[in-house]
């Protein structure tokens, strides 16, 4: 029964390519798991904060070097972020507590306060503990790692 909705999303691939191209979300930092990328699109700023968008890790990350993940800009250059203990702040939006260590005692350092840069980006995902910019080893990600804008498709 997947066999033809597969075929269907393989063959869209081919035809929207090289503009557009389709991303699986494999995990449960957010809601939804097929997404359409509108390739060399940065997300916009300002109070349309909120675009999906999907990026590159860098291949010397500790954590899920080179895949690409699925996030939503929430913190453009500019913005201010904020600590409270372990909680983040993005221009006083409540961007999550960042969780002292891994289940396995592993120590994560937290992403640090002040402005982002110019060409860095805050990304975050709605699990309460998603790999995001709340940590310093994800980082604001640069403007060259973002591949492009997300749509939800289902």
């Amino acid at each position: 029964m997947l066999l033809l909705p597969m075929l269907v999303l393989l063959i869209a691939d081919r035809l929207i390519a090289p503009h557009y191209r389709l991303a699986v979300n494999e995990s449960d930092s957010l809601p939804g798991t097929v997404f359409l990328v509108k390739t060399g699109v940065l997300p916009r700023c300002g109070p349309v904060m909120g675009e999906h968008v999907q990026i590159q890790m860098r291949r010397d990350a500790r954590w899920y070097s080179g895949m690409r993940l699925l996030k939503v800009a929430k913190g453009c250059p500019g913005d201010r972020i904020r600590l409270e203990g372990r909680k983040v702040y993005v221009n006083d939006w409540f961007a999550g507590e960042a969780l002292p260590m891994l289940e396995d005692g592993t120590p994560m350092a937290m992403v640090s306060a002040g402005v982002i840069p110019e060409g860095r980006y805050y990304l975050w995902a709605s699990h309460p503990s998603s790999f995001d910019s709340r940590y310093a080893e994800f980082s604001l990600i640069a403007d060259q790692q973002i591949i492009g804008t997300a749509t939800r498709i289902f």
